[in-house]
């Protein structure tokens, strides 16, 4: 399988409870499948790499607000979170839908299916004539 790695910053609210709350989301995030690399930037802000292929920004923050992390929720994070899944939902379904690949397939399906041989509709006697 080919890999798509992708690369996000994640901003996160600061927590009361946890003071160190960057580095349990990061070491959370570290043992989830398909993600490459963390890193933790600053207080508030993780830098994640992953492989679309196996998970998307979707997931990966849905996972971190199951387990009580919040995001930062500016209308710039907003937006650009918006716009990340829709890009990685285009990618996840092109990857899955290649169009030469069904193409080919099309005509393959259609060779196998079709009548080999002479296929000229006229009768004998007027092919031996012609």
């Amino acid at each position: 399988m080919d890999e798509k790695l992708k690369q996000r910053s994640i901003w996160l609210v600061q927590s009361n409870q946890d003071p160190a709350f960057a580095e349990s989301a990061a070491a959370l995030l570290r043992d989830v499948k398909g993600v490459v690399n963390v890193q933790i930037t600053s207080t508030n802000r993780l830098r994640v790499s992953y492989n679309v292929r196996q998970i998307t920004l979707q997931i990966i923050e849905a996972l971190l607000q199951e387990f009580g992390y919040k995001l930062r929720t500016s209308f710039f994070c907003r937006f650009m979170r918006g716009f990340c899944y829709y890009i990685e939902d285009i990618e996840c379904t092109n990857s899955k839908h290649d169009q030469a690949d069904c193409t080919r397939d099309a005509f393959i399906t259609r060779y196998l299916v079709r009548k080999h041989g002479c296929r000229d509709h006229r009768p004998d006697y007027l092919r031996r004539y012609l």
